[in-house]
C-alpha cells in the first residue's frame, strides 16, 4: 500500500481528487494527508512522508512549485505530479525542474488521473525492488567484507597493485583508515612437530587461538591490524601514527612484536610460543611487498636463532655470493666413493661436505635449505645409478622438501641431512651386495665350470660383463682369498679327488685340472699340501682299497 497527499487550496477539488483514488485506487493507494497552502504541503509532507503527491500550482502563501522544491529537499525520492489549471509550457518546465515526475491540466478527468497514480505506483514498486536488490547486495559486501579485505591483503603483499591511487581507493572502501607502512609476519613455533598425530580440529582451534591473541593485541596498538596467512603464519600490518616518522615508527613495531611474542608465551591456554620476523618501513604505499618479503626472510633466519624471537631485517647479514660457493669438489668426491661402494670415505665427504655447507651459509636459511635439497636430490640420482631401488629411493625424494620446510632448528636440520644420506648410502651398500652375491655366484659357477683349462681373471670377467679390477676387489672382499688362490684350491681339490678314487697318472691328472707341466702341478701341489701328489696317493691308498671292498 502506497501513501497520497493532496495539495490545493480548493476543497471541492481535493475532494474530487480523493474520491476518483478511493473509487478506482484503493486497492493500492490511500489519502493520508491533504493541505490548502503551500506551507501546509511543506508540514504535511513532513508528517506523514507520502510515496505521492498531488500538488496544485496556485496555493496561498508559497506556490506548488516552491512547495515542490522545498519538499523535494527531505523527500528526494517522492514521487510529485503537479496540477495547474494553466496550460503554459514555463509552469511545465518549472515543474519539471523541482523534480516532478507528471504535469496534468485541470479539470482532471478520473481516467488520467487513475493513469498517472497507476504509474507511480508502478514506478515507485521498481524503485522498491531495486532498493532490496542493493540492500541484499550491500548486506552480502558487508558480510563478504573480510574476505574481500584478505584478498586486497594478499594482492597488496604480493606486490601485485603497483598504483597508489587504486590502493588508496580500494583501502578506504574497505575501512582501513591509515595506510600501513611496515609488515611483520609472525609464525608458530614447530606447529607441525607439536600437532602432528592430532586431529585437524585440534590444529585449527590452536591457529585461531594464536590468531584471536594477535589480533586483540593488535587492536589495543591501533593503527594496526592481524590478517591469517598460509600455513601457520599471520601477517601485522602497522600504519603510523599522526606525526610519526619511519624511525618511531620501526621501534614502535619492535615493541608491538616484543609484546605479542610475550604474551602468547605467558599465556596459559596457548602452548606453543611464535617467532615474529619484521621488514623495514616503507611510507611508499606501492612497497609494502618489500616490507613483507624483508620480514619472510628475517622468520627464516630463526633457523640459526632458535624459536620465540623477534627478528628484524635489519638485524640480519646481507647475502654475500662469494661465502655461498658451492663445494663442488666435495660433492664429485662423495658421488664417486658412493659408486665405487666405499662406504666408509662416502661417510667421511660427506661430514666434510656438511661442515662446508653449515659454516659458510649462517646468513641465509634459504640458501642452506636449497644446497641440502640440491645435495639430496644429487645423491640420490647417485643411488639409483648405483643399484639401489628406483621406487625406494623415488618414495624418500618426494618428501625432502616438506621435510625441509618443517626445519626450524639448525642441528636439527643437521641431524636430519645425515640420516636422509646416510639412509641412501645404506640403500647403495644393500644394493651393491646383492649385486656381489649374484655377481660372485655366477663367477664362481664358472670357475668350477672352466677350471681344468687355462684360466684367468679376465676371462673370467669378460664372462660376467664386469671390468677385472672390480671382481678382483669384490672377490678378495667376498671369498677372502685372491682369484688365483681360489682357482688353485678348486683345481688342487679336483686332483686329490682324482689321486684317491682313480690310477691315472699323474701327468693325466694335471692335465684334468688345468696344469699342461706336471712337474709344474707337483710343485704347486707340494706347496700347498705339503706332499708331492705321489705320496699323497701313497698315504691314501690303502684307504681307497678298504673302501672299495
Amino acid at each position: 500500500m502506497y501513501s497520497v497527499m493532496l495539495a490545493d487550496d480548493e476543497s471541492l477539488e481535493r475532494q474530487g481528487w480523493r474520491r476518483i483514488i478511493e473509487k478506482h485506487c484503493s486497492e493500492r493507494v490511500r489519502v493520508v494527508a491533504e493541505a490548502k497552502t503551500g506551507r501546509e504541503a511543506v508540514e504535511q509532507a513532513k508528517k506523514t512522508k507520502p510515496d505521492i503527491i498531488l500538488m496544485d500550482v496556485k496555493m496561498p502563501g508559497i506556490n506548488g512549485i516552491r512547495a515542490s522544491k522545498l519538499i523535494r529537499e527531505f523527500l528526494p525520492t517522492v514521487r510529485i505530479v503537479v496540477i495547474s489549471a494553466y496550460d503554459e509550457f514555463s509552469y511545465a518546465q518549472e515543474a519539471l525542474k523541482v523534480g516532478a515526475v507528471s504535469y496534468l491540466l485541470k479539470p482532471v478527468q478520473p481516467a488520467e488521473m487513475v493513469d498517472i497514480i497507476s504509474k507511480q505506483i508502478e514506478e515507485l514498486e521498481k524503485e522498491r525492488r531495486q532498493r532490496k536488490e542493493e540492500e541484499a547486495l550491500r548486506a552480502m559486501v558487508q558480510k563478504m567484507m573480510p574476505y574481500i579485505k584478505l584478498g586486497f591483503v594478499f594482492e597488496w603483499l604480493a606486490g601485485n597493485m603497483m598504483d597508489a591511487t587504486e590502493i588508496r581507493e580500494r583501502a578506504k572502501f574497505l575501512g582501513i583508515k591509515q595506510l600501513p607502512q611496515v609488515v611483520m609476519v609472525i609464525n608458530i613455533d614447530n606447529f607441525l612437530q607439536y600437532t602432528r598425530g592430532k586431529e585437524e580440529i585440534e590444529r585449527q582451534v590452536l591457529k585461531q587461538k594464536v590468531f584471536e591473541k594477535i589480533a586483540a593485541i593488535t587492536e589495543e596498538w591501533h593503527q594496526s591490524f592481524c590478517v591469517p596467512l598460509q600455513g601457520d603464519k599471520y601477517g601485522v600490518l602497522v600504519a603510523p601514527r599522526l606525526g610519526e616518522g619511519p624511525d618511531e615508527l620501526r621501534k614502535r613495531t619492535a615493541r608491538l612484536a616484543e609484546a605479542i611474542r610475550r604474551q602468547i608465551e605467558e599465556d596459559p591456554f596457548i602452548p606453543v610460543t611464535v617467532t615474529i620476523g619484521i621488514g623495514r618501513v616503507y611510507p611508499d604505499v606501492t612497497c609494502l611487498h618489500m616490507s613483507y618479503k624483508e620480514a619472510q626472510r628475517a622468520l627464516e633466519h630463526k633457523l640459526f636463532t632458535g624459536g620465540n624471537q623477534v627478528i628484524h631485517i635489519d638485524d640480519v647479514l646481507p647475502f654475500d655470493e662469494r661465502i655461498h660457493c658451492y663445494p663442488f669438489a666435495l660433492e664429485k668426491e662423495l658421488m664417486l666413493n658412493v659408486r665405487i661402494g666405499n662406504v666408509e670415505h662416502a661417510r667421511q665427504c660427506l661430514e666434510k661436505l656438511l661442515n662446508e655447507l653449515f659454516s659458510r651459509a649462517n646468513d641465509h636459511p634459504g640458501v642452506l635449505k636449497t644446497r641440502i635439497l640440491e645435495l639430496l636430490l644429487v645423491l640420490s640420482r647417485q643411488a639409483t645409478e648405483s643399484g639401489a631401488n628406483p621406487e625406494e629411493v623415488a618414495r624418500q625424494s618426494f618428501e625432502y622438501f616438506r621435510e625441509l620446510e618443517e626445519g626450524e632448528n639448525l642441528n636439527e636440520l643437521r641431524e636430519w641431512t645425515v640420516a636422509k644420506a646416510e639412509h641412501l648410502i645404506k640403500l647403495v651398500e644393500k644394493a651393491r651386495s646383492l649385486r656381489c652375491q649374484d655377481i660372485m655366484k655366477k663367477v664362481l659357477a664358472y670357475i668350477h665350470q672352466n677350471y681344468n683349462r687355462d684360466l684367468s681373471l679376465e676371462e673370467v670377467a669378460g664372462a660376467v660383463y664386469i671390468s677385472p679390477c672390480y671382481l678382483s676387489r669384490i672377490f678378495k672382499q667376498t671369498q677372502g682369498v685372491n682369484f688365483i688362490d681360489y682357482l688353485t684350491s678348486v683345481r688342487l681339490e679336483n686332483a686329490k679327488h682324482l689321486l684317491r678314487t682313480t690310477s691315472e697318472s699323474i701327468a693325466e691328472i694335471a692335465k684334468k685340472v688345468g696344469y699342461r707341466d706336471p712337474k709344474y702341478f707337483s710343485r704347486v701341489f707340494k706347496r700347498y699340501e705339503g706332499c708331492s701328489p705321489g705320496e699323497y696317493r701313497k698315504g691314501n691308498f690303502s684307504t681307497v682299497v678298504g673302501e672299495r671292498q
